[in-house]
């Protein structure tokens, strides 16, 4: 949340001899940005990142009237970028209905090299396991913000339905945010301790071992332009089981049955039902892991970089923008 003086960005964009400006969140220092590269005619590349849902997360009707507010907002900004990129084709349906102009999608991306199950050794796997006090029950994972619209509640419903049927399945739960004490004391009240364990902001060979010591990656969260937590879990060949919602990119990432599979937000029942598929089935697991692995080398982020260097060529080419 900068709030940069116009002078400021100019002095930069001019000292440096910057050509191209890629502004990726409408805040305060993004329209200054974009204010600092129209007076020097320098082109300007807008990145669809964050939804309504995303700014205004409860469902107060209270904020009704913010959220009235920053659509048009949101259209008045990106409708003065040169060229428009959005992550996924969900996102680039949302950024058509606030400006009407064309778009071209360009996945965010993962570094391939970097997630990677080839890099966790059995050793730091055990240790990692031992740490967390993971034994060999079937694991689930959530990793991402502990915030209002990534609906983690809805996953201690899921693992609640989960045990009834007699599996004793456990969640690790990867991430920090506002919700984090909400959701200890929930999990309290639930006598849910052994079932679900917390471990915080996970980075590094940590962040791989989580994802390389679960049997299935859920997300159950309203809103995403494309979710890289689900593209780093199918890089590490966790599958994908990801909420149905309309507001949820990240449904593009599952091919249904295949790598992973789609589940209800209203039936906690259906979700169950689709873990305990994975889980008991080695053959189905093994080939969803796989097929998660294959589908994710489109996201290559090394592709993405080369798309990216082609649209700023492309804008350079055109000279100085009027």
């Amino acid at each position: 949340m900068a709030f940069p003086h116009l002078r400021e960005i100019l002095t930069i964009l001019r000292e440096d001899k910057i050509q191209i400006v890629h502004i990726n969140l409408p805040s305060y220092l993004g329209w200054q940005a974009l204010r600092a590269g129209r007076r020097l005619g320098i082109p300007v590349v807008m990145g669809f990142h964050v939804q309504v849902g995303n700014v205004i997360t409860s469902p107060s009707p209270l904020l009704f009237p913010l959220k009235v507010i920053i659509s048009p907002w949101f259209s008045y900004f990106y409708r003065r970028g040169d060229f428009l990129i959005t992550p996924s084709h969900f996102a680039g349906t949302i950024l058509h209905q606030l400006t009407r102009r064309p778009y071209e999608v360009v996945s965010n991306g993962i570094n391939l090299r970097e997630f990677n199950p080839g890099k966790i050794s059995p050793g730091k796997l055990s240790d990692f396991k031992r740490e967390h006090g993971l034994r060999e029950e079937p694991l689930l994972l959530y990793v991402g913000r502990l915030s209002r619209e990534k609906n983690v509640d809805y996953l201690l419903k899921i693992v609640e339905v989960v045990r009834k049927k007699g599996w004793r399945a456990r969640l690790l739960i990867v991430g920090e945010g506002q919700l984090r004490r909400h959701l200890s004391e929930r999990i309290k009240k639930l006598k849910m301790e052994r079932e679900i364990v917390m471990t915080g902001y996970l980075r590094g060979e940590q962040l791989l071992c989580a994802y390389l010591s679960a049997d299935a990656f859920l997300l159950a969260s309203r809103n995403e332009l494309q979710s890289i937590a689900t593209m780093e879990a199918m890089a590490m060949k966790c599958p994908p089981l990801i909420g149905k919602g309309e507001q949820n990119a990240a449904q593009e990432l599952v091919r249904e049955g295949i790598n992973g599979y789609l589940f209800s937000l209203e039936d906690p029942e259906d979700a169950a039902d689709k873990v305990i598929r994975i889980l008991s089935d080695d053959t189905l697991k093994r080939s969803m892991r796989e097929a998660s692995l294959e589908m994710i080398q489109a996201h290559n982020i090394e592709n993405s970089i080369s798309r990216l260097e082609k649209i700023y060529q492309k804008l350079l080419a055109r000279g100085p923008v009027p």
